[in-house]
């Protein structure tokens, strides 16, 4: 009896999903035929083969001259030179403005230890002043440096 219980109980399930497929495929096909259809035609490639146009092929325009744009990397060692050249200006001028600093230095030195009155306000002075002059000048082009090295590194990122 179990059995046969259990195969009754086996085909009434079989029988139940077998009508709820079937239900879920006439809901799909319904709903298939609802949707709305589209409205352009596909394109394919028999089309394009049996089709009569020309296809129009326009003349190239040259492009304008322009000068090529350096890229990232020639800006950057353009600028790197141009810090590197400018650091050696500046080391120069450092450089020149301290040998005058020690030439007026001694001058002033001589000028004080020197007995003979005619040459120490003769030679000595005039010597004091002509250097005096070198270092004002040298002083100024080394603040004009200074200044561009500001200019330089507010440049840079």
């Amino acid at each position: 009896m179990k059995p046969l219980a259990l195969a009754l109980l086996l085909l009434a399930t079989t029988w139940s999903f077998g009508a709820a497929a079937d239900d879920l495929v006439e809901t799909a096909r319904t709903a298939k035929a609802k949707r709305k259809k589209s409205t352009s035609k596909v394109i394919t490639n028999e089309d394009v083969k049996k089709s009569k146009g020309k296809l129009l092929e326009t003349p190239l325009r040259p492009l304008p001259d322009e000068p090529p744009q350096p890229t990232l990397a020639e800006k950057h060692a353009a600028d790197r030179k141009i810090r590197a050249e400018h650091n050696q200006l500046l080391a120069a001028a450092k450089a020149n403005v301290a040998t005058l600093e020690k030439e007026l230095a001694a001058l002033e030195q001589r000028y004080y230890e020197e007995d003979d009155l005619d040459r120490r306000d003769g030679e000595l002075v005039k010597q004091f002043n002509d250097v005096k002059t070198r270092l004002d000048t040298a002083r100024k082009e080394l603040e004009q440096l200074a200044g561009g090295s500001s200019q330089l590194s507010a440049k840079t990122p």
